[in-house]
């Protein structure tokens, strides 16, 4: 058996992982997870420093889901082929979630003419599992998982919303917010304070903070025993608008359709 490097020991020790945790495995997903729009394409040495793991490990890995299909190569770069779509499939068609909000999504573009989407909350992104495309594509278009932070859109605020206050206040005390306009907040009390209004009014609407022109509306989404497990959004393209949010008059839909969603979610 191979002996795991010292830092990958250190790592797991920390972590809490016991002796089951299969190494070689989860080097595999990190080798998958590398990949990106930005880095579709990489070589051997890219994928170690994009990993931190060492060559061979990377190599072993590549190879495999080069064999498995999941992977090719021209012989000196390699990318991930449609088949790795497979992975998610598994997901996305065991989980009520997402194939019961799917139809949602498309109700609610073309009800509103807008894009639509539904997140859940990974980690301290958000991530679609459903969308219906309308309007500006080039901006607002999602595609199933899109990772977007949660600090600073509607979807990931709505969820954060309904957080018991001391997880939120752990989630919070975690989160290193970084601005991407001049209209995102970033001090974490306004944050907080920001979800408990969101909590209280049962929406949550943003105007330009994760991009400028950008606005959303967002609700959550729970399932049959009012447990939250998502956000439904709708999101809008405002070619001139400093003020407001242009997203605001689609709550009412948004809440409709979370409504008619949650006996429907078990």
């Amino acid at each position: 058996m191979a002996r795991l490097r010292a830092a990958d020991a250190e790592r797991r020790a920390a972590s809490g992982f016991g002796p089951d945790f299969l190494e070689a495995f989860a080097r595999g997903l990190r080798v998958i997870g590398a990949f990106s729009q930005q880095r579709s394409q990489m070589t051997l040495s890219d994928v170690a420093r994009a990993t931190d793991l060492p060559k061979p490990s990377v190599r072993r890995a590549l190879y495999t889901l080069t064999c498995l299909g999941l992977a090719a190569s021209d012989g000196r770069t390699f990318r991930l082929t449609p088949k790795i779509m497979e992975l998610a499939s598994a997901y996305l068609g065991s989980n009520m979630i997402s194939t019961v909000v799917q139809p949602a999504c498309e109700r609610l573009a073309e009800r509103t003419e807008q894009s639509c989407f539904a997140a859940v909350l990974d980690g301290h992104d958000i991530m679609v599992i459903a969308h219906s495309m309308h309007g500006r594509p080039d901006v607002l278009a999602p595609t199933i998982g899109l990772r977007r932070p949660a600090f600073n859109t509607a979807a990931g605020r709505a969820i954060l919303s309904q957080m018991p206050d001391a997880a939120l206040d752990s989630w919070l005390d975690d989160l290193q917010p970084k601005g991407a306009t001049d209209f995102t907040v970033t001090d974490k009390r306004a944050l907080r304070s920001e979800m408990m209004n969101i909590r209280k009014q049962g929406f949550a609407i943003t105007a330009q903070e994760w991009r400028r022109g950008y606005h959303a509306a967002a609700v959550p989404v729970r399932r049959y025993d009012g447990v939250t497990i998502g956000a439904l959004c709708v999101a809008v393209w405002v070619e001139d608008s400093s003020v407001g949010s242009a997203a605001e008059r689609h709550v009412p839909a948004l809440l409709a359709e979370a409504a008619m969603l949650q006996p429907q979610i078990l």
